[in-house]
């Protein structure tokens, strides 16, 4: 899959990936879109480690800004670093919402949401799904691209099916490995 292909087409799109080709793929993804100017927004991966995993697989994260919503759960971390501002909690939607809306207006070519799948640890289907929704009306309001990555587990399949409606397009990765 030619995520910038698929980018060009749509404005926002839903991915959704196996657990087990998780890693790849979130590295994949930002090592085709950090060749421009991307907001990598995480959820469960700390800043630190990412840039980690992203240095070591020559992502161009000179080019990243990351917002970071796990980090501040686990140690005392600053509101922000060079190349990173730091969210209290992934349950903090709004706070999370607020930044993401100040980073397109900086006009970033895309925008990786990290994942909708661990919004449901912390909040119950409805707000999420009116969080997403939100999300995508901002982000189409704007001309930055976004990819929403979503673990494909079955007991969120609800919230996938309900996050599939406010995308332009939902791409299974699994699926579309299969050949189909």
């Amino acid at each position: 899959m030619d995520i910038t292909k698929e980018l060009e087409e749509n404005q926002a799109i839903l991915l959704l990936v196996d657990g087990s080709d998780y890693n790849k793929t979130i590295t994949d993804i930002a090592k085709s879109l950090a060749e421009k100017q991307l907001c990598y927004v995480t959820l469960n991966k700390t800043f630190k480690s990412l840039k980690e995993i992203f240095s070591k697989k020559k992502v161009k994260v000179e080019n990243v800004v990351f917002v970071d919503a796990i980090s501040k759960t686990i140690k005392k971390t600053p509101d922000q670093e060079k190349g990173c501002y730091y969210v209290s909690s992934p349950a903090a939607m709004t706070e999370t919402a607020l930044m993401i809306s100040k980073f397109l207006k900086h006009k970033f070519d895309y925008l990786v949401f990290d994942s909708l799948t661990n919004l449901l640890v912390y909040e119950k289907k409805a707000p999420v799904a009116r969080f997403v929704s939100s999300l995508v009306n901002k982000i189409k309001s704007s001309k930055t691209k976004a990819v929403f990555i979503a673990v494909k587990i079955e007991s969120q399949s609800a919230l996938i099916e309900e996050a599939s409606m406010f995308v332009d397009k939902v791409i299974d990765i699994g699926e579309e490995e299969d050949g189909e």
